[in-house]
């Protein structure tokens, strides 16, 4: 093993690459599609309340227009409560920025600025995820966020997800062969 790590960093942490960890992270439980489906259906059925010589007859094209809207309302609703959990969850992690190095060995992180020396080892990591702008690891610790734009090399952040899922390097792949050309004629 080298006695350099492959890559060091330093970037600050903000609550904006903490929201942008609760937002790539968000998992839709059953049990959350159904309380979903429940606040959806309550607002159609809220909307069958409302009188008929506001809304029409019932189950007409008027009406139906008028529950659609009810259901639409009620999913951006439900989007905004969500987002504000999020913004909230972000707020928590992450009161003011903190200033992080991050050194990259072959088979850990080592994180200087959270407090203590984290070192991460790859075999805890439970799910890493890849994003345009970040590389989050959940640990069983907490999460290690890791933006691109602490590394200026072009795919370090790729190079770390590889190493991380176990998934080897791709080889480049040799020419294939030319087949040798036989000069004479085929034989009738």
């Amino acid at each position: 093993m080298s006695d350099e790590p492959l890559h060091t960093a330093t970037y600050t942490l903000t609550r904006r690459d903490s929201l942008a960890y609760e937002q790539a992270a968000g998992r839709f439980t059953p049990l959350g599609v159904i309380a979903l489906i429940c606040w959806l259906g309550l607002f159609g059925a809220a909307s069958l309340l409302i009188p008929a010589d506001w809304a029409g007859a019932r189950f007409s094209f008027t009406s139906s227009i008028l529950a659609s809207i009810a259901v639409a309302v009620a999913y951006v609703l439900a989007l905004l409560l969500l987002a504000i959990r999020q913004w909230l969850r972000a707020r928590r992690r992450f009161r003011r920025p903190h200033e992080v190095t991050v050194s990259d060995w072959p088979d850990r992180l080592d994180l200087v600025g959270t407090g203590r020396l984290d070192a991460v080892p790859f075999s805890g990591v439970r799910r890493s995820i890849l994003t345009r702008t970040h590389l989050f690891l959940e640990t069983d610790d907490d999460v290690v966020i890791l933006p691109r734009r602490a590394f200026p090399e072009e795919g370090t952040v790729e190079d770390i997800a590889r190493r991380i899922d176990g998934v080897p390097k791709p080889t480049p792949a040799e020419p294939p062969a030319a087949a040798p050309v036989d000069p004479s004629p085929p034989s009738a």
